[in-house]
């Protein structure tokens, strides 16, 4: 009997990305992934692709992604999903800059993957899931969302994958966090046996397994990943499907509710419902700011929609929207004071071209900037990442650009060189 295995994978970058970086996550993840594809006709995964980063390969001219990605979509091999373009945290948003982000995604990625981008399934960056986002996607023709399988129940470990599941909206699929994060963090690439283990330690994954993960930790953080992904994927006993593919096999459909959650966060977190900690934390003085100012110039740039510099505007809010900026400001674990002011003074200057002197704005701006400031200069980051990697769940192991991070040493991991995957 063979295991039905749907993979999903998220690939993505920030825009205006450094291209070395770009460059050498193509070289290393995006084309070996690829090509194993190619090599194995009957191997299938579910893609999402930012338009964030479709835009930035085409620019950089590395048109053998695309293409490769185009032609493999187009042979049935890659099912391609919808997403927001700038990777924002779409629950935390107001419905219309939700409905922009998609929408601009699906130009993107119609420009340049063509009919092969007729995508039914959605991807929620971060698997950010919140209670208004299935009647949107319904309206907007998705017919289901992959979120965490936290979601399910408030709780890890417990959501069958013998049946589907669905509200009024929309179906939905839910990731095995154990299994995804097994493979993206803690396994041993030359060791596939231990990959079994964790199968059979997990009891629900006799018939189906669903999968997802940063399709950068193939590769770039973790080298050697995409050699064992290749021997577990064309095992005897595996059979690979999209993810549609799977969802038409469920026999049995339960009605549920999901729980607004992230794919990082943990039910202690769900039970204080706080479901998006590392990008609005109630205790974290950084947060609201930031989220004030993000709401204050969404304002002002949609008020002054017949400005001169309105497009000009507006095409850099969809940019700031990003995710980016909380999660450095998180310190649960990551920090960087550098993204932070960086982000900050990009919103700044966004203001500038609709208007020159906003007393709201600068005071926002003053204040993110010298908060950060005090807590890198305090050191008061590494007091609460250090105090989150001792609660937390997991036992604080990531990779990042190839470097196996442990505990709090990845309280501040440097930018320089790497390519963050959240």
């Amino acid at each position: 009997m063979y295991l039905n295995w749907a993979n999903f994978f998220h690939i993505y970058q920030p825009p205006h990305w450094p291209a070395n970086i770009i460059k050498k996550v193509a070289q290393e993840s995006y084309q070996p992934i690829l090509n194993i594809l190619k090599k194995y006709r009957r191997l299938k995964v579910t893609l999402n692709i930012s338009g964030s980063l479709t835009e930035q390969l085409a620019q950089l001219k590395l048109n053998n992604v695309i293409r490769d990605i185009k032609e493999l979509a187009g042979k049935g091999q890659i099912e391609l999903v919808g997403t927001a373009k700038y990777h924002p945290v779409l629950p935390l948003l107001p419905t219309g800059e939700i409905i922009r982000q998609i929408k601009i995604n699906e130009e993107t990625n119609k420009k340049y993957f063509g009919p092969a981008y007729r995508p039914t399934g959605f991807f929620p960056p971060e698997m950010c899931y919140g209670k208004k986002l299935p009647e949107i996607l319904k309206k907007m023709g998705y017919r289901w969302m992959i979120i965490d399988e936290i979601s399910h129940q408030g709780q890890l470990g417990k959501t069958p994958y013998d049946r589907g599941y669905a509200n009024a909206s929309i179906k939905f699929i839910f990731r095995n966090r154990k299994i995804s994060d097994y493979i993206s963090f803690y396994s041993d690439p030359h060791y596939t046996k231990g990959f079994w283990q964790e199968i059979a330690s997990d009891h629900r994954n006799h018939h189906s397994l669903v999968t997802a993960m940063d399709g950068e930790n193939l590769g770039h953080h973790r080298p050697g990943l995409d050699k064992f992904w290749e021997k577990l994927v064309t095992d005897a006993t595996i059979k690979t499907l999209t993810i549609s593919e799977l969802l038409k096999k469920y026999n049995k459909v339960s009605k549920i509710q999901p729980r607004p959650a992230s794919w990082s966060t943990y039910p202690e977190e769900l039970n204080k419902e706080i479901p998006y900690i590392l990008w609005q934390d109630p205790e974290n003085q950084i947060h609201p700011l930031q989220w004030q100012l993000l709401a204050t110039l969404i304002t002002l740039v949609e008020k002054n929609a017949r400005h001169r510099n309105y497009r000009a505007a507006r095409a850099k809010l969809d940019q700031a929207v990003a995710s980016d900026q909380f999660w450095w400001a998180s310190a649960k674990p990551w920090w960087s004071f550098e993204i932070i002011k960086k982000k900050t003074l990009e919103l700044y200057h966004l203001s500038l071209l609709i208007d020159k002197n906003n007393p709201a704005v600068t005071k926002l701006v003053s204040e993110i900037i010298n908060l950060a400031g005090q807590w890198q200069k305090s050191g008061k980051f590494k007091k609460i990442a250090d105090r989150y990697l001792s609660t937390n769940q997991t036992n604080g192991v990531r990779y990042i650009g190839g470097k196996k991070i442990v505990g709090p040493a990845y309280r501040q991991a440097s930018t320089r060189g790497l390519v963050i995957s959240h």
